[in-house]
């Protein structure tokens, strides 16, 4: 775990109780458990929310190595920014599928008009878009 710990900047906090840390090194540790389960297939959900800009720089370089290895990284966001900066796949939902394939493809204005988004920067709870490397 130490090894998981320092690859991801915080090796100092192994031994606190998790209660004492921040929104950003819990979620790093959270990431480190997945860096000792080495699966193929990694699910996320939300993993930026509340996080500052450079933990979530660090932790989508992550992601990007889990892809550059082979494994397949699942990822729910609502930012679309970041889906078209980090996933060459996506999932749009909203009651159901409304477009598979190329991100470029997919997060076209149609798509998310037919999806529900519109002027207001956040969408309404059921509607994802799924990231996929």
């Amino acid at each position: 775990m130490t090894d998981a710990l320092t690859r991801l900047g915080i090796a100092q906090i192994g031994q606190r109780p998790i209660g004492s840390l921040s929104v950003g090194q819990f979620q790093r540790v959270l990431f480190a458990r997945l860096l000792l389960q080495d699966a193929g297939l990694i699910l996320l959900d939300e993993p930026f929310a509340g996080l500052d800009a450079p933990t979530t720089a660090d932790l989508m370089h992550l992601i990007a190595d889990w892809n550059g290895q082979g494994r397949t990284v699942v990822a729910v966001l609502h930012d679309l920014g970041q889906v078209k900066r980090m996933f060459p796949r996506t999932l749009l939902l909203s009651r159901g599928c409304v477009a598979w394939g190329a991100t470029q493809l997919v997060l076209t204005p149609d798509n998310l008009a037919a999806a529900g988004y519109g002027p207001e920067p956040w969408p309404v709870a059921e509607r994802h878009i799924a990231g996929v490397r």
